[in-house]
């Protein structure tokens, strides 16, 4: 910012000067040496502004075209519109290229003055811009995130695989679960003792046959309501595959035990 207005105050400074520098020219244009950029050193990629000055200290406003040069190619056009004796700031903006740049700007189809204009041509400022600089190197959480996801993806496939044929197995083992409770369940709700198409009586024996009927009857209902949920949390895969994996969970860590506990007596 201080830049800019020392600068400006230089340009506003030498306008009079420049009215009686040019006999018989036009007393606008381009203040002298009023061509700036907004950074003296760059980086490539950065952007930067390029400044000038232009002012009118003729009796009339006049009105034209600055157009902004970087290494002869046109980067930008900004119109202006003077009234006698103001002067006005005009920038264009520019994307750094790494290498040496040369700048400048020209006034183009200025209206308003009869003769020549004094200045239509700016100096020159240069300008080097370095190379970005490298990426920094991957963290060590970065390697081991990178390194995870190859693995990861390489393994899909191998994974999915073996999933879809363990998944058909289980599948399969629960469907003959399911068939042979049905099985087990009807053939202990049948009446012992009776055949199909025939029925047979056996004769009580001793005293104790009451007693003896009552304790199967309450063995028989406990045996048909364990084969009921059995067959229940067969029948409903969530409760199935929920139960299967608490009893792999559960034999995991009695085999941990026992491994930890003769490991313990080997030493």
């Amino acid at each position: 910012m201080s830049r800019l207005l020392v600068s400006l105050l230089c340009a506003t400074a030498l306008v009079p000067f420049v009215a009686f520098a040019a006999p018989g020219a036009m007393p606008a244009g381009f203040a002298p040496g009023s061509l700036w950029l907004s950074k003296t050193e760059a980086t490539a990629g950065e952007s930067l502004k390029i400044f000038t000055v232009v002012y009118d200290s003729t009796t009339s406003p006049i009105e034209g075209d600055v157009v902004f040069h970087a290494d002869t190619k046109d980067t930008g056009t900004q119109h202006f519109k003077l009234a006698a004796g103001e002067t006005q700031i005009l920038s264009a903006d520019w994307v750094a290229t790494a290498g040496t740049h040369t700048f400048s700007a020209s006034i183009k189809n200025i209206t308003g003055v009869s003769g020549t204009v004094a200045n239509t041509e700016t100096n020159s400022v240069s300008i080097k811009v370095a190379e970005p600089p490298p990426p920094p190197p991957p963290s060590a959480t970065t390697q081991a995130v990178n390194t995870v996801s190859n693995v990861i993806a390489s393994s899909t496939p191998v994974v999915v695989s073996v999933a879809e044929k363990v998944f058909a197995l289980s599948e399969s083992v629960r469907n003959g679960a399911v068939e042979a409770l049905k099985k087990q369940l009807a053939a202990s709700e049948s009446p012992k003792g009776q055949v199909l198409g025939a029925s047979t009586y056996r004769a009580p024996q001793g005293g104790t046959t009451s007693a003896d009927a009552g304790n199967g009857s309450i063995v028989g209902s406990i045996w048909r309501g364990l084969l009921s949920g059995l067959l229940f949390v067969c029948n409903l895969k969530l409760l199935f595959y929920g139960l299967l994996l608490f009893v792999i969970f559960v034999l995991y860590k009695l085999l941990r035990t026992m491994l930890r506990e003769r490991r313990a007596r080997s030493y």
